[in-house]
């Protein structure tokens, strides 16, 4: 019982002792794109639409969003009332505490592109995530935050 005890403990110090490593150290952390909450960019519900420089963007994302499944964002962009055709994109992930880097590449599907992502469940309850599009096409460039919550469940 008392060995039980003390493998318990070392076992508890050691992790904090990494958590505390962990964030403290500059090259363990990812990009941080947090935003304060804004409705015109919440996922979470329903979908959205944003306009970027010269890009209309109409964003959603599969329901509910559940830790450690599948998530489907779906992006349709439009320039001048026309999709455009992307040279490359990839969507990145966060959260308020750093969950380390998750980046899903948009693919091109029947009407826009869609990115595939199964996130994990933030350890400290956090529910709040941030997805960040990128993207090219031709010599232009551009980058848009959106936010979702996961489910409980």
């Amino acid at each position: 019982m008392k060995h039980k005890i003390i493998i318990k403990t070392l076992f508890s110090i050691f992790f904090l002792l990494l958590l505390i490593v962990c964030f403290s150290q500059q090259s363990f952390a990812a990009e941080k794109f947090v935003r304060k909450y804004q409705k015109n960019i919440d996922l979470s519900h329903s979908q959205t639409e944003v306009t970027v420089g010269r890009y209309k963007i109409k964003a959603d994302m599969s329901r509910p969003a559940l830790p450690f499944r599948e998530i489907v964002f779906r992006f349709h962009i439009e320039r001048d009332g026309r999709p455009v055709e992307l040279k490359s994109g990839d969507v990145k992930f966060n959260m308020v505490m750093d969950m380390g880097l998750y980046k899903a590449r948009l693919q091109k599907a029947a009407t826009g592109y869609t990115a595939k992502i199964t996130l994990p469940k933030c350890i400290f309850g956090g529910q709040r995530w941030f997805a960040k599009l990128e993207f090219e096409e031709g010599n232009f460039s551009a980058e848009k935050v959106f936010l979702f919550d996961m489910d409980e469940k």
